[in-house]
């Protein structure tokens, strides 16, 4: 195998790894680097330059920078970190900037190890989690329901009926959680409708979910 050889097969195992990120900045950061590794790749490894690879590749580059500096234009115009605009699309799709502002201001992060009860059934809740990452189990009289992972919400139905905890919560390993208490929200959604209405849509959209499972 020649050096250009390596050169051609490092450019698509970068497509290849690009396709591995959850992150999309880091996602068109490689697409970019093979992209500009293939022009190489193409104009050395035959005897005249593959101009129509070459002129692909230059338009696929083109639309991925493009693209990181429109994301982080938005970005800047919302005033949101990079960290919250990903819980925003992770957790809260379907709010506005300024319905995700206002929910903002109620976070609190918290962290469970494995074998922490986040609820406990016929017991009163006084939290919404929304997970950002790991995993938890849902158990009901002691048998397992179902499994909660990132963009899942954890006391949606006793928020919205006022009633206890309908099942157990368990962590099943290092569990991350944007916590709001339940106090504090209803305050919030009755100032401003359209917030109302966009939570009840995320917390119905939750629970279509956990049923269809």
């Amino acid at each position: 195998m020649t050096f250009i050889d390596l050169i051609g097969h490092l450019s698509f195992l970068l497509v290849a790894t690009s396709f591995m990120m959850r992150d999309i900045i880091l996602l068109r950061a490689l697409s970019i680097t093979s992209g500009l590794i293939g022009i190489s790749y193409n104009f050395l490894s035959a005897s005249e330059p593959r101009w129509i690879p070459i002129i692909w590749l230059c338009v696929f580059i083109g639309i991925n920078v493009s693209m990181i500096v429109v994301f982080y234009f938005s970005n800047r115009q919302t005033g949101l970190s990079v960290k919250d605009l990903e819980i925003w699309k992770t957790n809260f799709l379907g709010l506005t900037v300024d319905e995700f502002r206002r929910i903002r201001k109620l976070f609190d992060f918290q962290s469970y190890k494995a074998g922490d009860v986040l609820t406990e059934m016929g017991e009163e809740n006084h939290f919404l989690y929304f997970v950002t990452s790991g995993q938890l189990e849902v158990r009901r009289e002691g048998e397992s329901i179902n499994t909660l992972v990132s963009g899942d919400v954890i006391g949606e139905m006793s928020f919205l009926t006022e009633t206890a905890a309908n099942a157990d919560v368990i962590a099943d390993d290092q569990t991350k959680c944007i916590v709001i208490d339940r106090k504090k929200l209803p305050t919030v959604m009755m100032k401003h409708p359209s917030f109302h209405l966009s939570m009840t849509n995320l917390f119905n959209l939750n629970l279509i979910k956990k049923l269809a499972t």
